[in-house]
């Protein structure tokens, strides 16, 4: 059994906060992790913290202050406000309980454009119990260089964005209850705002990668992330995926570097580790530790979209709990979509889950500005 110290039985300050060259605001995000030994809420993993005196200071002087607009979230009030390579930002934090808290200086960095992002097929085997079957996936990869021999230490985030649809018409039941145990079966018609939607991801994997191992400098093949999969309906129709990209300091690369290491022996970010990771905030009025990160970097992005015809993927679905029967596709493939329920014999779909008859549960049917 691991030997704790007294961090373990106390709540540390957690900081997540960046700041980038793309228009603002800036949101900055405190919170308390909770003691190991936790006799209120064993459940719980974080508390916000409210109250915070929160401001990003610069070399030369700037002082940009972040207001609480939600608890435990700071933002900068200037909209447009935007972070200057080559330049060096502190964050500072005074909590409500007098302590006073401060980033190491952080260098906003130059960072080189993307490459290629771009996707590969594969087949993966998997087990059912002791029978192996294979499936398609697909990777999502990242190429990149950087200019000169210092080694480089990068950082990347993602948000997907895919479009699906509902069938037009669903499958209900009529006289579901145990006065008639034989339901008779009905197509009713699905609203046609309630059909076609997209959906937008973040990604929460901490994905980075140095080039230390790297005479060239070069990132190549680097894998962001896998999609495919029965349950998985982002390929069916159009998926896009923006890639951003980040550079910082080894000090920060080996901070996330072991996040990562930690996030797959326990799960999660700050959850009752043995060792607390201790990032770039320390404490400026007494011995207290901080957990978490402030990061300053220069973001280069890049985009791509994945039509049907550009792999070979079988359809997925999102609605395997939902009921199932099939109908044809724009591909002439038979494909699942869900039922529902009509009560007390009225045309108005009924079901366990919204979710099952509706898009918008999901997702949005406004089409985003940038979908092609």
């Amino acid at each position: 059994m691991p030997v704790l110290d007294d961090n373990d039985a106390v709540n540390l300050l957690v900081v997540e906060g960046l700041i980038t060259n793309q228009s603002g605001p800036f949101s900055v995000r405190l919170t308390y992790s909770v003691p190991m030994y936790n006799k209120w809420n064993i459940e719980a993993d974080y508390m916000l913290v409210e109250g915070a005196e929160v401001r990003i200071i610069d070399d030369i002087g700037n002082i940009f202050m972040l207001f609480e607009t939600e608890s435990g979230w700071y933002e900068t009030e200037e909209k447009d406000l935007v972070g200057i390579p080559g330049r060096t930002y502190i964050l500072t934090i005074n909590t409500t309980d007098g302590k006073q808290y401060e980033s190491s200086p952080e260098l906003m960095r130059e960072v080189p454009d993307i490459d290629s992002v771009y996707h590969e097929e594969f087949r993966r085997t998997y087990y059912d119990e002791e029978t192996p079957y294979e499936e398609n996936r697909l990777n999502i990869l990242v190429d990149t260089r950087a200019a000169g021999d210092n080694i480089a230490y990068y950082k990347w985030e993602f948000t997907e964005t895919w479009e699906f649809e509902m069938p037009k018409y669903i499958e209900v039941a009529h006289g579901t209850d145990d006065e008639s145990p034989n339901p008779t079966m009905e197509n009713i018609e699905v609203p046609e705002e309630k059909i076609h939607c997209w959906v937008s991801e973040s990604s929460d994997l901490i994905l980075i990668k140095s080039t230390a191992d790297n005479a060239l400098n070069k990132i190549r093949g680097f894998v962001l992330q896998t999609t495919g999969g029965p349950s998985d309906d982002r390929l069916n129709l159009k998926y896009s995926i923006l890639v951003k990209q980040y550079m910082m300091s080894r000090e920060l690369y080996d901070f996330f570097r072991k996040i990562r290491g930690s996030n797959e022996e326990t799960g999660g970010i700050y959850e009752k580790a043995p060792t607390q990771i201790i990032g770039n905030i320390q404490c400026c009025n007494g011995d207290e530790e901080a957990l978490g990160y402030f990061m300053a970097s220069a973001v280069k992005t890049k985009r791509i979209f994945i039509s049907p015809d550009e792999h070979e993927l079988e359809n997925g679905t999102a609605y395997e709990n939902c009921g199932w029967t099939t109908y044809q596709n724009y591909r002439d493939e038979q494909v699942y979509f869900v039922y529902g329920t009509i009560d007390n014999g009225k045309t108005i779909v009924k079901t366990t889950k919204e979710y099952c008859t509706d898009c918008r549960i999901r997702g949005t049917n406004v089409k985003p500005d940038f979908w092609e």
